[in-house]
């Protein structure tokens, strides 16, 4: 290959990364991959493929560049095999993400990430023990500044408005805005939340090992992109029902109480729930991570 059909090829490439980047936009499919705050990366992003790729394909066009003379070879690769290979490499992502429909993550990937509480899933006394171990070895006064580091903010300083305004509430709806929210202030302050009515929409998800009458009710949170993405989810436990009806990935609207229970050694809120009825996918299944912090 000559040096003029490396650079239209190049063109090719990037112009077809800006066409996929366009049809997720108009598709409105790009909040499968990124969270909203990070879109304006992606138009700067677009904008820099969509002249590059101008730029390739006019030097495309351009006459071949004279030997220097230098004694070094300055050219591209002739190879038309190897060529291919390495093109390709960038032309079939292009191909296959204009062709194929996207995957919503489900239960699947949330078993691989596991429950968002499987965090926490070492023993509070084992904590307890291990932060006692590393202050015996350091001084007090970098423990002392540890505390106070103004970095490290409580769910209550990240959510002060939606903590306010759950606090006042006898019921509440988890909407797509406050949903890694609400979930947070409830783990952290389950005790406060007792008795009071919700209602949430998820995809169902199970763990090794649950009973019949309990089972998992979330949605993928996502931060910056869908490789970070984990699942944000309450326990649904009933009184003896048979959940076993409502398959993994079904995706349900629950309302009920909220209750404290213990799991993995943790005390954590989950819900009684007083109905249940199976929904469609939303059109945005994603729930994105959203900070409101104290001013």
């Amino acid at each position: 290959m000559n040096r003029n059909t490396h650079y239209f090829l190049r063109s090719v490439i990037l112009l077809g990364f800006g066409l996929f980047i366009i049809k997720l936009l108009i598709s409105g499919d790009i909040q499968k991959f990124i969270a909203p705050r990070m879109m304006p990366y992606m138009y700067f992003a677009l904008g820099v493929i969509a002249i590059l790729g101008m730029i390739q394909f006019f030097k495309s066009d351009s006459e071949d560049d004279h030997d220097c003379d230098c004694g070094h070879d300055h050219d591209y690769s002739r190879s038309k095999v190897r060529s291919i290979l390495v093109y390709s490499l960038f032309i079939i992502p292009i191909f296959t993400g204009m062709l194929f429909s996207d995957h919503v993550l489900g239960s699947s990937q949330a078993s691989n990430k596991g429950f968002k509480y499987q965090l926490n899933s070492a023993s509070p006394s084992d904590d307890y023990e291990k932060s006692n171990g590393e202050a015996n070895e350091s001084n007090s006064d970098s423990s002392t500044d540890a505390l106070d580091d103004p970095a490290i903010l409580t769910t209550t300083e990240r959510y002060p408005e939606l903590q306010e305004k759950l606090s006042e509430a006898e019921s509440f709806t988890l909407t797509e805005d406050d949903y890694i929210g609400t979930i947070s202030l409830l783990e952290e302050q389950v005790d406060e939340y007792v008795g009071k009515q919700v209602t949430m929409k998820g995809f169902v998800f199970r763990e090794d090992g649950f009973p019949d009458d309990r089972m998992v009710v979330g949605r993928f949170g996502i931060s910056c992109c869908v490789a970070d993405g984990g699942i944000y989810g309450l326990l649904i436990q009933g009184n003896g029902e048979d959940f076993n009806q409502y398959k993994n990935d079904t995706w349900v609207e629950i309302t009920g109480t909220v209750k404290k229970v213990e799991h993995n050694n943790w005390e954590l809120p989950m819900i009684e729930p007083t109905d249940i009825k199976t929904i469609d996918v939303p059109k945005e299944p994603y729930v994105y991570e959203e900070f409101e912090f104290a001013g």
